[in-house]
């Protein structure tokens, strides 16, 4: 099997798969069975796995979008003996718990192949155990799992080939499952993922990095800064290498548009809040791409608040759909030329929904926004954002909901209990 393709991009680029520091070094599994001692090779990707947490610690795949069939889905999951039983979890560990076996290597991005029958062998290739991790069913692997999509939706690449690199986080206190019989195993806190892909703006490298944690408590920052739950996270990728022990190429870390160490030039010019850099994303619009400013945010002292949204109303879904905001703070506040967003579509002025004395927001008061148009909210879930009027506008709160959240109808979505 021909495995990950570090040549693949084209253009030059080359990508070589993630060394290791020292103190991941020694976990990694190396057998004979496997190319170079350490890769398992599958059609369009390979995996490295780690022998004592019996789990990937990288997956590096090649995606040719060009290409991508749909084929049917294979039924159940192989043990890959080249790797051994032994250093890898089977379904004793997903069977009856809230725990799903998560693919890396997404099967949709990798069913690619100049015909269908190629196709549907390189998606079959995504079903053993390697490829699995230990995913909380609440997870959204959906979203997750179509970020390399997202490069291609917003048409960010020059050729329709992606290069990802995906992998588990363990925290320092992670979870662990115990199955009848069997060794326990830890649970991953979070997952990272790497997209790389050629600009079609300049014909070079380009580079998205994410985090997104399924258990906040076992893995938060240095500073104790929450992380949410199922929340994705643009971040740099010093620190997925801090908290994996890989060590990715140079380029790769160069061609990252986010910042890890201080610098107080770029922080002036892009709108930085903070470093290390940490974004949250839940639409591609979303994403940072290099130069580019960020959202100005007033969050941390801004008393203003999305309180609740009406996603899914029965009848005329867009004159029956809306957003209140409330006032938490001690002062009245004045919503002129405020505007609403959904990051997909042109947002709403606020202006032009409320009347002149409604825009006077008093201590406690609420107000509903409605209709939103030209702001339309998904019942596939989504973000609402909120701006001042305060230059370009800073960014006062964000929300995001699921489609889990807002299956039933005329059920109002509340935001007020954040974490």
């Amino acid at each position: 099997m021909a495995g990950y393709n570090p040549d693949f991009l084209g253009n030059g680029i080359n990508l070589p798969v993630p060394s290791f520091a020292p103190s991941l070094a020694g976990d990694v599994l190396r057998s004979s069975l496997l190319e170079d001692d350490i890769f398992a090779n599958y059609i369009n990707y390979s995996i490295i796995t780690n022998r004592v947490r019996r789990s990937t610690i990288v997956t590096c795949a090649n995606i040719d979008q060009n290409l991508i069939k749909n084929v049917r889905r294979k039924r159940g999951w192989d043990i890959d003996t080249r790797i051994g039983a032994d250093f890898q979890l089977d379904n004793d560990y997903y069977r009856n718990n809230p725990w799903d076996r998560g693919h890396l290597a997404r099967r949709g991005s990798l069913a690619w192949g100049k015909t269908e029958r190629e196709a549907k062998r390189a998606s079959d290739d995504t079903f053993y155990y390697p490829n699995a991790a230990l995913q909380h069913e609440n997870f959204n692997q959906d979203e997750w799992l179509a970020l390399e999509n997202w490069v291609f939706d917003l048409n960010l690449d020059s050729n329709g080939k992606i290069t990802v690199f995906t992998g588990p986080v363990y925290g320092d206190f992670p979870r662990t499952i115990s199955p009848q019989g069997r060794e326990p195993a830890l649970i991953p806190s979070a997952f990272f993922k790497v997209v790389c892909f050629v600009s079609k703006d300049n014909n070079e490298l380009d580079v998205r990095a994410f985090l997104m944690f399924q258990d906040e408590e076992a893995l938060r920052d240095k500073e104790g800064n929450k992380l949410f739950n199922f929340q994705t996270y643009q971040v740099t990728i010093t620190e997925i290498e801090r908290l994996t022990g890989l060590e990715f190429d140079d380029e790769i870390y160069e061609k990252n548009p986010l910042l890890f160490n201080e610098n107080p030039e770029k922080q002036e010019q892009l709108h930085i809040e903070k470093f290390p850099e940490r974004i949250e994303v839940d639409a591609p619009a979303e994403m940072i791409a290099k130069g580019e400013t960020r959202d100005s945010v007033a969050v941390d002292n801004a008393a203003i608040f999305i309180a609740a949204a009406m996603v899914n109303p029965s009848g005329d879904e867009r004159k029956s759909e809306w957003v209140s905001i409330i006032n938490l703070s001690s002062k009245p506040v004045n919503l002129e030329d405020w505007t609403l967003s959904d990051t997909k579509h042109e947002p709403l002025q606020l202006n032009s929904v409320l009347k002149e004395q409604q825009r006077i927001l008093q201590p406690g008061e609420a107000v509903r926004i409605q209709p939103l148009s030209p702001v339309m909210l998904s019942n596939r879930g989504g973000v609402i954002s909120l701006y001042d009027n305060q230059g370009k506008g800073r960014r006062i709160d964000r929300v995001r909901y699921t489609g889990r959240e807002v299956e039933r109808e005329d059920f109002t979505v509340r935001f007020l209990r954040r974490g």
